[in-house]
């Protein structure tokens, strides 16, 4: 005889609501606001989500949907998607700094991508690395300063940290072609796994920058995205074993009636 507590619609009924459950715990959050910089109009020197910070000039950060950097003219890849994307410009001796900050609980798996083209415009397309962003520093000692750069920054840490502020860096030089004045690189794809260095959650920034006193050099970023998987809570992870248990309960006894 059938177990008249338990009909088969509400059996049906728990593992719909199992599958929902295990489904939202393993779909992946999107961790970073505006990365594709569409939520702006063309022109923004504010772009939507994100903090610029600039130093011994102004406007080279601003978001566009051109094929020519609004801050010195020199040639663009234009967008890599969509419409808008954001334009990193030193066209003047500084530093030109894009970043966001996020936070995350423990996770499963992590990975940042984003595309991105460096254009040197300098006279001699020489790069020349620094520790710092401190372009003013370079000015004083009659140094050269000629790179771009993108790291994941300490939670708090200043848009120029360098040393130990800098939790890990994706990218460090100059442009990522050959091609320069009249001419732009392409977009690269970037993509790395953060599984392991997210693993626990925590505080972070990620930071875009370009710094010059020799000359332009322009970076492009777009399609900036950053896709987790959080870890299940104990308490969801109890309940998803106890509704399957009793799904399983459920359905010996109807084979037994």
């Amino acid at each position: 005889m059938k177990n008249p507590l338990f009909s088969q619609s509400a059996a049906r009924g728990l593992v719909l609501a199992a599958l929902v459950l295990g489904s939202a715990q393993a779909g992946a959050t999107q961790l970073i606001q505006n990365g594709g910089f569409e939520a702006d109009a063309a022109g923004s020197y504010a772009p939507t989500g994100w903090t610029v910070t600039e130093t011994m000039a102004i406007g080279g950060v601003v978001v566009d949907n051109g094929t020519l950097s609004p801050a010195s003219g020199w040639a663009t890849a234009g967008a890599a998607a969509g419409n808008n994307y954001a334009v990193l410009d030193s066209y003047w001796p500084g530093a030109f700094i894009m970043t966001q900050s996020f936070n995350t609980g423990a996770v499963s798996s992590a990975t940042l991508s984003f595309k991105m083209f460096v254009n040197d415009n300098s006279a001699d397309g020489i790069t020349t690395v620094r520790n710092n962003l401190d372009v003013q520093a370079a000015n004083d000692a009659y140094l050269p300063i000629n790179y771009a750069r993108v790291d994941l920054l300490k939670s708090g840490a200043s848009a120029d940290a360098s040393a130990s502020d800098v939790v890990t860096t994706f990218y460090l030089g100059g442009a990522t072609g050959r091609k320069f004045q009249d001419q732009s690189n392409g977009y690269g794809d970037f993509s790395y796994d953060l599984s392991g260095l997210l693993a626990n959650g925590g505080n972070y920034t990620l930071r875009f920058a370009t710094a010059s006193n020799v000359g332009s050099m322009v970076m492009g970023v777009d399609n900036v995205s950053l896709q987790v998987t959080a870890v299940p809570e104990p308490e969801s992870a109890a309940m998803l074993l106890a509704g399957l248990g009793l799904i399983a309960a459920i359905s010996r006894r109807r084979n037994r009636a």
